[in-house]
């Protein structure tokens, strides 16, 4: 598989819970719906999903988009997403929980990912975080100056602690205290038509 995160030059993490009562409708929707329609919008460039699989620092669900750049998050397109949800999207946005989004900029890209589990680790300065090595799969720096999401609801939102991201493959060493264990979730890679 071509994996488009080797040419962004930005990243999308969206960490989020799901009320338990619609988590398989969610699943479904995430993979098969939304995280395609995302992937419509010229310079969303691909789309990896993760689940964590224990009990968590951060929000169960990570969502990391590749992107040509941050400024498609301001594109007519994807704000046209933002602003006219399908029935599904409009029906689950409801039930998302401690949703917390970070723009940021790639200091770091593997060219190929594992299909296994990864860690997952936010911290507050470069000097906590490991140097980009052979098992870093992603370094990136949060922007925080990004906006949120306009149709959230009050109790919604949920904050990540930190200023940068890193995920490894966990296979290349122990998983450290301050770092999640996620599992890759299946997302459909062929594009669907808005």
């Amino acid at each position: 598989m071509a994996d488009g995160f080797a040419g962004a030059g930005a990243l999308l993490a969206l960490w989020n819970d799901v009320d338990p009562e619609v988590e398989a409708e969610y699943e479904d929707w995430h993979a098969n719906e939304h995280v395609p329609e995302r992937l419509t919008v010229p310079g969303i460039l691909d789309a990896r999903r993760y689940a964590a699989m224990a009990t968590a620092l951060r929000p169960r669900y990570l969502t990391l988009y590749a992107l040509a750049s941050a400024e498609v998050l301001d594109s007519a397109a994807y704000r046209h997403l933002l602003a006219n949800p399908t029935p599904a999207s409009a029906r689950m946005r409801p039930h998302l929980r401690n949703v917390a989004r970070w723009v940021c900029r790639l200091h770091h890209v593997a060219p190929a990912w594992p299909e296994g589990p990864v860690h997952v680790r936010t911290s507050g300065d470069a000097a906590t975080m490991p140097a980009p090595a052979a098992a870093s799969l992603l370094v990136a720096e949060h922007l925080p100056q990004a906006p949120g999401l306009p149709w959230m609801a009050p109790g919604q939102a949920s904050k990540v602690e930190g200023r940068w991201l890193m995920v490894r493959d966990s296979a290349s060493a122990p998983l450290a205290g301050d770092e999640d264990r996620c599992r890759p979730l299946p997302v459909r890679r062929a594009r669907i038509a808005h």
